[in-house]
């Protein structure tokens, strides 16, 4: 992490600087922390926002009603603050499901140096593929998120870290950013979950230290060019097992490694989104067979908007329709432990911050020994930032 760090300042310092206009300059990252529309309200010391989502959805399994209900998916409140000139604080607090789960899912410190060379420190959303960074229910076209990003890279993943972030610009107007973190990583929840290998069970509950000591690295590099669209490489690793209790060694140090690729272009009116994980998980010698030590997913999106300005009350109104198909292997050394998935719906933008979805959905589960169960999903959503 040492010369990681040596290497960003030398490239940071040697591109040329830019100024820290805010108010001209794109977003760091296309719907992240710092593109929510809250920010942009007149303040002086201080901006509250959020975003809330609920929904309507019936299941079926091989062709039987499950049954249907409504939720109350999310509601999460935003709370920033420019404590000085070039000094910021951002964070947000989640209340998931009614308040059945409550957690802090960002409280982090920006201090701003230069446009290429940036410091931050606190709870992070951990840069590990591009949606875990950016996926606040307005700005998604479906109701449900992909299954990359749940079941192999754990969204949302907020993790205890400090690190460097920036933008260069290495050629004309084409952007490069970059993110690098120390965090404390992921726990043994991946293997102690009882459900085979399970990433998001590693996910922390609290902020209180690191179960190992040994801090893991995150980060991610996207480019931007200058006809647009962004094409982003991550990395998360280091080790997730307690191997050390009170100063004394209790196990061997196990590793684990996800490697994340997106991106989104626009072709012809069509967004096209996509976003590819792989994932390493060292095993203890017990289970080794029996979990999975390879996962592996993605999942491919197209909108397109095909009417604008449909109801005169509403005229900056879209509607548009969009389709996905998810794929996740939770062990890619056997044939089954397998999901695939195709939903398709349209949403009514009224304004840019609210829209209301209705989309449907069909899931492929194959077991490990790979047996196949057929379900399906009819969803009505609505989220809307405020």
């Amino acid at each position: 992490m040492k010369h990681i760090i040596t290497l960003f300042g030398i490239l940071a310092m040697s591109l040329p600087a830019r100024s820290q206009d805010t108010t001209s300059s794109p977003p760091f990252v296309r719907g992240g922390i710092y593109d929510r529309p809250y920010l942009f309200r007149p303040a002086e010391q201080i901006a509250i926002g959020g975003y809330m989502e609920a929904m309507f959805r019936s299941d079926y399994v091989e062709g039987v009603h499950e049954g249907s209900g409504f939720e109350a998916r999310r509601f999460n409140v935003f709370l920033f603050s420019p404590i000085a000139d070039r000094i910021r604080l951002s964070s947000e607090l989640e209340f998931e499901h009614g308040t059945e789960e409550i957690k802090l899912e960002m409280a982090l410190l920006d201090i701003e140096l230069y446009e290429a060379l940036n410091v931050r420190g606190g709870i992070l959303l951990s840069p590990i593929g591009k949606f875990n960074i950016a996926h606040d229910s307005p700005r998604n076209e479906l109701t449900d998120r992909p299954l990359v990003s749940t079941r192999i890279i754990p969204s949302t993943l907020s993790e205890a870290g400090f690190g460097l972030f920036g933008t260069m610009y290495p050629i004309g107007e084409n952007r490069l950013t970059y993110e690098a973190y120390l965090v404390n990583g992921l726990n043994d929840g991946v293997v102690l979950a009882g459900d085979g290998t399970s990433i998001p069970s590693g996910r922390p509950e609290a902020f209180d230290g690191d179960n190992n000591a040994s801090p893991s690295v995150v980060g991610r590099v996207a480019l931007m060019p200058e006809f647009g669209g962004e094409l982003g490489f991550s990395a998360h690793t280091g080790k997730y097992n307690t191997f050390v209790e009170e100063g004394m060694t209790v196990d061997d140090k196990r590793g684990l490694t996800i490697l994340a690729l997106d991106g989104e272009f626009a072709v012809g009116g069509f967004v096209v989104q996509g976003e590819l994980a792989l994932a390493s998980i060292e095993l203890p010698t017990s289970l080794i067979g029996l979990y999975a030590e390879r996962q592996q997913g993605y999942y491919l999106q197209v909108m397109y908007p095909f009417f604008r300005s449909l109801l005169p009350a509403f005229p900056h109104s879209t509607l548009s329709a969009a389709a996905r198909y998810d794929d996740v292997d939770l062990d890619a050394d056997i044939s089954g432990d397998q999901n695939r998935r195709i939903t398709v719906g349209v949403n009514l933008r009224l304004v840019p911050e609210t829209v209301i979805k209705f989309d449907y959905q069909h899931n492929w589960i194959f077991d490990r020994l790979n047996n196949e169960t057929r379900s399906a999903a009819l969803q009505f959503g609505f989220a809307t930032y405020f």
